[in-house]
């Protein structure tokens, strides 16, 4: 036979076994902590899940927004980009340039500069095609 004194006891009375346990030994640490002349704070006998010092909590906010900021589009003012690609294919001269190249020159993406050439380019008259996918300034 055991003879061990909680092999009898119900769930419940179990829970409450350990939870006294542990507020138990939270008190000897503070006990100690006090004779030792190194005063341990309340609730620090048991780290509780979720919480995190401040340095990490604020090393964890930085990461996000700097992930989210890489994700975030700034809105530029309407009609900027129209005179970006004009100062660019003034700045090409008669040569032109292609639609890789200014997209990547204006960081925008390849189709949206092919379909501002398609759609408001057209309106445009000194805007001239030399060339598939190359377009240029005439005066």
């Amino acid at each position: 036979m055991q003879n061990n004194p909680l092999a009898g006891l119900s769930l419940q009375q179990l829970e409450r076994a350990v939870a006294i346990r542990e507020k138990v030994e939270g008190l000897e640490q503070e006990l100690d902590g006090i004779i030792s002349g190194k005063p341990v704070g309340k609730g620090s006998a048991r780290r509780r899940k979720g919480l995190q010092r401040g340095g990490s909590r604020g090393r964890i906010s930085k990461a996000a927004k700097s992930r989210a900021a890489v994700h975030r589009r700034v809105a530029s003012p309407r009609g900027g980009l129209k005179g970006r690609i004009i100062r660019a294919l003034k700045a090409a001269g008669n040569k032109g340039v292609t639609v890789k190249d200014l997209a990547g020159k204006l960081r925008k993406s390849y189709g949206s500069i092919s379909v501002w050439f398609h759609t408001t380019g057209k309106g445009v008259k000194e805007i001239k095609k030399v060339a598939p996918g190359k377009f240029a300034w005439a005066d």
